[in-house]
């Protein structure tokens, strides 16, 4: 399992100093020197086609081994210079983690890659203590369009959800968190200890009060008796011990000492618990403007819809505008018409070129704003041939979020015309394959007209994505100069692999799967599926055994019978 913190750097100096710090001698993975550097170079090279280079003690991306000054150029370069200038984060092991350096540093990297894409990073492993732990600094600036990176609860959420889904990956645990309740903090344990804590001696006092009273106004006596002052509001209610500056909340009581000391929960007890609805003309001026917090892949989503000028004021992440045009109805039919791919491929290229220069006619736009908006709208040829969309596929893929993908004939691509979605198709024949974000999918179906057809465009999806996977396997095993390993397992186990998130491709057979992966994987795997089978194996043993038991006693009692 590991754990994932953040510290904002806003100056130089902090800056030169965290990237010194993290790759000093006596702390930092020598990596030019470790026994099986080249394995670790393979591992590496399938993550990313971006520059990325392993020096000394520290593996940089986007960057050369001189990050302070390309940091500082980069920033400088898009005016960016002020405020946050950098990133310092850090993921830390568990020390009893089953885990190599090299392996810690690759899931590092393979953080960094995903969560970071388009941002100068540095990583560096440290095995000065007794558990290993990642260091990584990402500069403010995106190296292509220039925007900060936003950093908030959002942000460090999406980067955890993917740290442990990295360490499932790879067979550690994770973190899990009971969130509903904290531990007890320093002072109250300590006070506690000694019989001094009011807060300790409040749990005690609640405990008396459900049992006696049976109204509001019992339990307000009750507690103003043992000498606490109460605040019971529709919402909330506080307790303060005579003579202490601060009370406490219920609600806050109940994340240390269990859930039963809630405000809803003791009046349940007390038998007067009443649902409170909020009205609308409670809710207090803060609330009414209070914002969705958005992570930066959103932000990143909304800056990129803004410049294609498709993205409406009143457009949200819930609910989206669905813009019809009747230049593209009366197009579908000719476009649906096309004898061949190369046909269809032209005329949604001069159609959508028409559609695209209306558009800039209509909002005034300059010359170099307009042919910015049309490449953003082309057929445009890049490592998967007869490409369209707004973003590339493989930045729609290795960024942070699951993507949904389904096939549905050509025609169809017009409909996504200066639409606010990202989405990435490839062509092929009279059909299109169309990737967007899984948050998108709801609205991409709706669009398309296919809101009846969900079920099926799911299970498809999934095929789409095996078939992707097992591709990507085979030219990773061919680079590394392997094969695929294979095995035969049930549904059950099919769906515990996928919960640990191993990047594995299946094969129905009969009722059970055939599973392709790398062989670096079969240790995981193995350990997946031997722990699961161990726990049933004890379970079931522990039912035999008991069986076993109970005849024994029949048999003993029938013997004491015969002997009496």
């Amino acid at each position: 399992m590991a754990y994932v913190g953040q510290v904002s750097i806003r100056d130089s100096s902090h800056m030169g100093h965290a990237i010194d710090y993290i790759s000093r001698e006596e702390k930092a993975l020598s990596l030019n020197n470790v026994s099986d550097h080249e394995m670790l170079n393979i591992m590496l090279n399938h993550l990313s086609v971006t520059n990325k280079s392993i020096g000394e003690r520290a593996t940089y991306i986007n960057c050369t081994q001189n990050p302070y000054k390309d940091f500082e150029n980069m920033r400088k370069a898009y005016d960016q210079d002020k405020g946050v200038i950098a990133h310092h984060y850090f993921q830390s092991f568990q020390k009893d983690d089953d885990l190599t350096p090299e392996q810690a540093h690759q899931i590092g990297v393979q953080l960094a890659q995903k969560m970071f894409p388009n941002y100068q990073v540095v990583v560096a492993t440290h095995t000065d203590k007794e558990h290993l732990h990642n260091h990584i600094i990402v500069n403010s600036c995106n190296i292509i369009t220039g925007q900060k990176w936003y950093s908030n609860k959002k942000s460090l959420s999406d980067i955890r959800k993917e740290s442990d889904k990295l360490c499932l990956q790879n067979g550690l645990g994770v973190i899990q968190k009971n969130s509903k309740y904290k531990n007890i903090d320093k002072p109250t344990y300590q006070l506690g200890m000694k019989k001094k804590s009011w807060k300790v001696q409040l749990v005690y006092d609640l405990n008396e009060a459900v049992k006696s009273c049976r109204t509001k106004d019992d339990f307000i006596k009750f507690l103003n008796d043992k000498n606490y002052s109460v605040k019971y509001k529709d919402v909330h209610i506080t307790i303060t011990k005579n003579g202490e500056k601060k009370g406490i909340r219920v609600d806050t009581l109940a994340k240390q000492f269990g859930e039963k000391y809630t405000k809803e929960n003791l009046e349940k007890q007390m038998g007067y618990y009443v649902p409170f609805i909020k009205e609308a003309a409670c809710f207090s001026q803060k609330e009414k403007q209070k914002k969705e917090v958005k992570s930066n892949w959103e932000h990143y989503e909304k800056n990129i819809l803004k410049k294609q000028n498709c993205f409406p004021s009143t457009w949200n992440n819930v609910y989206r505008d669905v813009r019809t045009d009747n230049l593209i109805k009366k197009a579908e039919k000719s476009v649906a018409h096309s004898r061949n791919i190369f046909e269809l491929i032209i005329r949604s290229f001069i159609l959508l070129s028409a559609i695209n220069k209306r558009k800039s006619k209509k909002s005034k736009t300059s010359k170099s704003a307009y042919y910015s908006l049309k490449s953003k709208n082309r057929l445009y040829k890049n490592n998967r041939s007869n490409t369209y969309g707004n973003i590339s596929y493989y930045e729609l893929c290795n960024s942070p979020g699951k993507t949904f993908t389904i096939k549905v004939d050509a025609v169809n691509l017009l409909r996504l015309v200066n639409q606010p979605v990202l989405y990435s198709a490839l062509m092929n024949n009279n059909s299109a394959v169309i990737t967007v974000k899984e948050k998108d999918k709801k609205f991409l179906i709706n669009l398309l007209g296919l809101s009846s057809k969900e079920q099926l465009f799911d299970a498809q999806s999934e095929q789409i994505d095996n078939q992707n996977i097992y591709k990507e396997l085979k030219q990773r095993a061919e680079l590394s100069n392997q094969k695929l390993q294979y095995l035969v397992i049930d549904k059950e186990q099919l769906e515990l692999l996928k919960n640990n998130y191993i990047s594995f491709a299946y094969f129905s057979k009969d009722e059970k799967y055939n599973i392709a992966f790398l062989p670096e994987k079969l240790k995981v795997i193995q350990k997946i599926l031997y722990e699961n089978r161990k726990s049933k194996s004890i379970s079931s043993n522990s039912k035999n055994e008991e069986k076993v038991n109970l005849v024994l006693q029949k048999n003993r009692n029938e013997m004491q019978k015969q002997i009496r």
